[in-house]
């Protein structure tokens, strides 16, 4: 090999080297997982909190719809959706949201459960989803884990000029909260000597008749809002109707009441009814072609229950 020719092999090997300096590395294949994350991790009673169903799968794959079950106990889960993935050069990360209310103190556990993934060829796979820790603690701060009535506490030891002081801010704000009352008093008096609304001599069947009859309207066009219509006009309609709280309830906060006596027979079925319409409410729009066919038969529930719940004077 001539002089010119090694020149010539060793400039051409420190080149390719440069090359694959330059180059980054080939990122490590991802291996599908899934896990829960939980925020707050801590959960104080009556709260809300978001529990997050996360699954990281390569490029490509996607994800079963989470699939609702019931909330352990000391939980109510009032909906979940399915966010779109986040897509990264090596790994989408899939995200399904579940809002729950804590109702008791102490300490559980989301169930374990599966998560179904399926790659581009469409060869599925179930990932394992290990069971997760849940903390319901107290409102109060200075005793979190005090679940009985307080006694009477010792005021600390003060001057006679300090007591005088307490004493007249009580009675400031025993007069403050008396004038509060007389006021809200005469207000309510005064609302009750104004002509009520026009629509309020209208019977409440009738109100939630003209409301279905709309929510059937909008069916084609948007079935999420009809679905929103139609469980709006049924939940007035159980608190005009029969007193129930149905309109600042979730279905789960429904199904734990004691119901009505005009319901006792029904109750389960109408609970059940709002538990669909929720469902359809808070659908993810993947969902949402065929929300009208799920959707039809939800609204002839809603208006058969409506018009079976009649009084007996308005039935004949």
């Amino acid at each position: 090999m001539t002089r010119r020719a090694g020149c010539g092999c060793a400039l051409l090997a420190a080149a390719l080297f440069a090359t694959a300096c330059s180059e980054a590395p080939a990122p490590a294949p991802v291996e599908p997982r899934a896990a829960w994350l939980l925020d707050p991790p801590q959960v104080r009673v009556g709260e809300v909190a978001t529990l997050e169903r996360l699954v990281v799968t390569p490029p490509g794959w996607t994800v079963a719809p989470f699939q609702a079950s019931e909330a352990p106990a000391g939980f109510w889960l009032l909906d979940a959706a399915a966010l779109p993935p986040e897509r990264l050069a090596s790994r989408w990360i899939h995200r399904t949201k579940l809002r729950i209310r804590a109702r008791e103190l102490g300490r559980f556990e989301w169930p374990a459960g599966t998560a179904e993934v399926e790659a581009p060829g469409g060869v599925k796979r179930q990932l394992a989803l290990d069971a997760h820790p849940l903390e319901v603690v107290s409102v109060l701060t200075d005793a979190p884990d005090h679940l009985t009535p307080f006694g009477v506490r010792p005021l600390p030891e003060t001057g006679a000029r300090s007591l005088l002081a307490a004493a007249a801010a009580g009675a400031f704000g025993s007069l403050a909260t008396l004038a509060i009352a007389l006021l809200v008093v005469r207000r309510r008096r005064a609302r009750a000597g104004q002509p009520r609304e026009q629509t309020a001599g209208v019977p409440p069947d009738t109100r939630a008749h003209a409301a279905l009859v709309g929510a059937r309207e909008m069916l084609a066009a948007d079935p999420r809002a009809a679905a929103d219509a139609a469980s709006t006009a049924l939940r007035h309609f159980l608190r005009e109707r029969f007193g129930v709280p149905a309109p600042a309830r979730t279905s789960e906060e429904l199904a734990a009441l004691t119901p009505p006596f005009a319901l006792s027979t029904r109750w389960l079925g109408v609970v059940a009814l709002l538990r669909s319409l929720d469902a359809e409410r808070f659908a993810p729009p993947a969902e949402s072609p065929d929300g009208m066919d799920r959707l039809a038969p939800l609204l002839d529930a809603a208006e058969a229950f409506v018009r079976h719940s009649l009084p007996p004077a308005a039935a004949r």
